[in-house]
């Protein structure tokens, strides 16, 4: 019985020590630093489903999930745990941080950038007076004044933010610059040797850097900030109004989200709104990003990231593998099993020799 007892001690003991410091937290990290090692498959995650999902890089989703984070430890308890609370002003709490959260990392995400997510922080409030005077202006302006610093305020994930880093671009190459005599041409050309020398990380990453950002905050001018505002504003409208769309659709979102559900359930969820569904690829691939970031970057689950990391990811992950390598059932249905010739047994023949001999 002793030894049993110093066995499981030991065993407590251990396994204390092995399980990692973010479990032991009341409000856990997004996640280690050290990447996962890749798998021995022929066919790797990122080949088959990072591209088609639009997921962040490693540091923007390590900023976006500090922003939210911090806004987390002012809860008392998990924001499920709250909703399941007989406390009345606990569970409405509850549902105002879990819309908080969907709306703010929806806005993030289509951007694409943690430099405009710092820039317009946590959404406070979520009524209608607040959004209309979010999406028009408060989100434009935190985009114009990271423009005007010399820093895209959009990402590269989507072909709408790709448009509108190049309409970031073009306003750049619109202003002529402090230099006395300078032209729009030699604007541009100089930005663009900058650019270069940038990306060749001449003279160091920081300075090279540094460097860029200033021609850039130098040429930033009126009509250069009617270009991208007109861009940004496109961003966020896109051709259904999405944001709007979750907004009306976000009670029964966050309603799913509070009672714990699964990766498939959620995106479920999100494929009743538009803009987050359908035909389009990059419609598709921003509702599987946001609902692979509501659970592994929220509180609203208790997914501590990374998203390779989360048991209904790699499921699903297995899932999709499966049905690429899988025939399609038209091919099955089409191919016929082939039906064997039946050839006549060999009869004797009668031959007619009458005069041959």
């Amino acid at each position: 019985a002793r030894r049993t007892s110093r066995r499981a001690a030991a065993r407590r003991a251990m396994a204390h020590e092995v399980a990692p410091p973010a479990a032991r937290e009341k409000w856990p990290p997004l996640w280690s630093p050290r990447v996962p090692k890749p798998s021995c498959s022929p066919v790797s995650a990122s080949e088959i489903l990072v591209p088609n999902l639009g997921n962040l890089d490693a540091s923007t989703t390590a900023r976006l999930h500090g922003l939210i984070a911090k806004e987390a430890a002012l809860l008392p308890d998990r924001p499920a745990k709250l909703a399941r609370s007989p406390d009345p002003s606990a569970r409405q709490s509850a549902q105002d941080f879990a819309e908080r959260c969907l709306l703010s990392l929806a806005i993030w995400r289509r951007f694409g950038t943690a430099e405009f997510a710092e820039a317009l922080g946590w959404l406070e409030r979520t009524d209608y007076a607040a959004m209309n005077a979010l999406l028009p202006d408060r989100a434009v302006d935190a985009a114009v004044t990271i423009w005007r610093s010399g820093r895209y305020a959009a990402g590269v994930a989507s072909a709408a933010q790709r448009s509108v880093r190049a309409a970031e671009l073009r306003a750049w190459e619109l202003g002529h610059g402090a230099a006395a005599g300078e032209d729009a041409r030699e604007a541009a050309s100089v930005l663009r040797l900058a650019e270069r020398a940038r990306a060749e990380r001449r003279g160091g990453a920081a300075a090279a850097d540094a460097h860029l950002r200033g021609l850039r905050a130098a040429r930033a001018t009126a009509a250069g900030e009617a270009v991208v505002r007109g861009a940004y504003a496109r961003l966020l409208t896109g051709k259904h109004h999405p944001m709007w769309d979750l907004w009306r659709k976000r009670q029964s979102i966050v309603s799913l989200l509070l009672e714990g559900p699964g990766l498939d359930e959620v995106r479920e969820a999100l494929m009743q709104v538009r803009g987050f569904a359908g035909p389009d690829p990059d419609a598709d691939r921003e509702g599987w990003g946001l609902a692979l970031d509501l659970m592994t970057s929220t509180p609203l689950t208790d997914n501590g990231g990374p998203v390779e990391w989360c048991g209904e990811y790699v499921a699903w992950l297995r899932r999709r593998v499966t049905e690429q390598r899988a025939l399609p059932l038209s091919a099955t249905m089409a191919r016929v099993p082939p039906v064997p010739v039946r050839r006549r047994p060999a009869m004797p023949v009668l031959v007619d020799t009458t005069g041959l001999y």
